[in-house]
């Protein structure tokens, strides 16, 4: 086929093209140089992308083998990584179809992956850098159309944390001027925070109050200003957990009575009134004994029901009419990581490795 063959308007062909996966467009380059320049065009890349978003496919890793493994159409299928996996990974978020993701606690490196294009890119370490803690999150600053990693730092025993943001554009680390409120200590495990509505939100605790009155920090990428954000009105005794994210809305993980779980989630981004409960979880839907962890996933079928990754070993379908567990999936692993991510031809920009 020569770039003569094309015998349609540009938007047409655009329009068919923009609906089709990923792999196919990859294989659609080849054809033409027309057909080529029009599917690296960063318009039409943007095109995919937002019927992408349409669509949300579930990657998951296994704690036995460390493959990730994604759900399509409630089949499992197996990905190859383009890099080593030494250890169970832990990832720092998606967005746009790119993922942010490091070997383990342990390992400070990071690296961005569009598992869809098979396109990876190693984050270079900051110039310097001697952190003891380091709290990272993968965004999308829109004013500058830029995708960038804000990572929390620690390099002292004062536990006062230093923001640095690394630019996919710029493929350069920069220290923010505003510090980390020196007030707040991330809440989480490993301090993941989440992204939405162009900011990286972390729950936190008051310094020296830790236990008492956890808030909701974030982070604006376009900015660079921290602020809060008003949490539910919770009954008394309930604290918030957790952070999670659904269908571009921010939600809390509330745990009360040690096993059983609240999920809220902000209809209206800002608006304290905003705020619906949006499952309730007890002992008897939840997969472990253990003290439950979480994690709302996608809305299915046509947003009557919800599915949860719970303690990171399985999951729960939730119907939001009923306010029940209507179905329960158990992994093989011990362990798995989640998450929701859509297939995208996102570029990493210059020095990008394929395979």
């Amino acid at each position: 086929m020569s770039d003569s063959d094309v015998s349609f308007p540009a938007g047409v062909l655009e329009d068919i093209l923009s609906r089709l996966p990923v792999k196919s467009l990859l294989q659609f380059r080849s054809v033409s140089k027309y057909v080529r320049a029009l599917i690296d065009n960063p318009y039409f890349v943007n095109l995919h992308m937002q019927k992408s978003m349409e669509t949300n496919r579930i990657l998951y890793f296994s704690g036995d083998s460390h493959v990730p493994i994604t759900l399509r159409n409630s089949s499992a299928v197996t990905l190859e990584t383009p890099f080593e996996l030494t250890a169970f990974p832990l990832v720092y978020g998606s967005c746009h179809g790119l993922i942010c993701l490091s070997n383990g606690p342990d390992d400070l490196s990071i690296l961005l992956w569009n598992p869809s294009t098979r396109k990876y890119k190693p984050i270079p370490e900051p110039l310097g850098d001697k952190d003891i803690i380091a709290f990272d999150q993968l965004g999308y600053d829109h004013a500058s159309n830029d995708y960038k990693v804000v990572r929390l730092s620690c390099t002292d025993s004062t536990m006062v944390f230093r923001v640095l943001v690394y630019s996919l554009k710029l493929d350069a680390w920069q220290l923010v001027e505003q510090d980390f409120p020196s007030s707040f200590f991330p809440v989480n495990c490993y301090g993941q925070g989440v992204f939405v509505n162009g900011a990286v939100h972390w729950l936190v605790n008051q310094i020296p109050f830790l236990g008492k009155g956890n808030l909701i920090c974030a982070f604006d990428l376009a900015t660079r200003s921290f602020y809060t954000v008003p949490q539910p009105r919770y009954p008394n005794n309930f604290s918030a957990t957790n952070l999670g994210k659904l269908d571009e809305h921010l939600c809390v993980i509330c745990t009360h009575e040690v096993y059983n779980v609240d999920v809220w989630v902000m209809c209206e981004y800002g608006v304290k009134e905003s705020w619906s409960k949006l499952a309730a979880l007890s002992m008897d839907d939840m997969i472990t004994r253990a003290p439950p962890t979480v994690k709302p996933l996608i809305y299915t079928k046509k947003g009557r029901d919800v599915l949860l990754e719970v303690h990171k070993q399985g999951l729960l379908d939730y119907d939001l009419q009923e306010k029940r567990t209507i179905e329960r999936w158990t992994g093989d692993a011990s362990h798995m990581c989640m998450f929701v991510y859509q297939e995208t031809l996102v570029p990493l920009f210059r020095n990008a490795q394929v395979v």
